[in-house]
């Protein structure tokens, strides 16, 4: 997991390492209040990548987010959205919010050559669980 920021188009940057996942630093920590956001790619021009199976999540999956100190935090997945690439509802997504999240974003659908993205996003939205909570757990990604 890298840090990442905002690229001079006003989107959220990704990690050229297609096997690296982007953390949001503008928005939450992992486990605070708030939208922590993370961005990984599903593929590469050599094959899968770090979320090429995002898109298997199913509501009330698990997902364990290690922490330095070696503080992990267990999410469990809401939904699951595709949304068109210009059309995510961004405030929703990065906005502020009382509650303590785990966005997942990565490209789906058809790749547009043109452009250089795929047409999609596919947005998994998770909340913190607490350890009692847990009754299942997802293999990684």
């Amino acid at each position: 997991m890298v840090p990442v920021g905002v690229l001079p188009d006003g989107q959220m940057e990704v990690p050229r390492d297609t096997d690296a996942v982007g953390w949001y630093r503008p928005g939450a920590n992992p486990g605070d209040r708030g939208n922590a956001v993370m961005a990984g790619h599903v593929d590469s021009k050599t094959g899968p990548a770090v979320f090429y199976k995002l898109n298997k999540l199913k509501k009330g999956d698990i997902i364990l987010i290690r922490l330095n100190g070696g503080f992990t935090r267990a999410f469990s997945v809401k939904k699951a959205v595709i949304y068109r690439r210009d059309r995510a509802p961004m405030e929703q997504i990065f906005g502020p919010t009382g509650d303590v999240n785990l966005n997942l974003i990565t490209c789906t659908g058809t790749f547009d050559k043109t452009k250089g993205t795929h047409q999609e996003r596919l947005v998994i939205y998770a909340g913190l669980k607490a350890a009692h909570e847990i009754k299942n757990r997802v293999p990684p990604l």
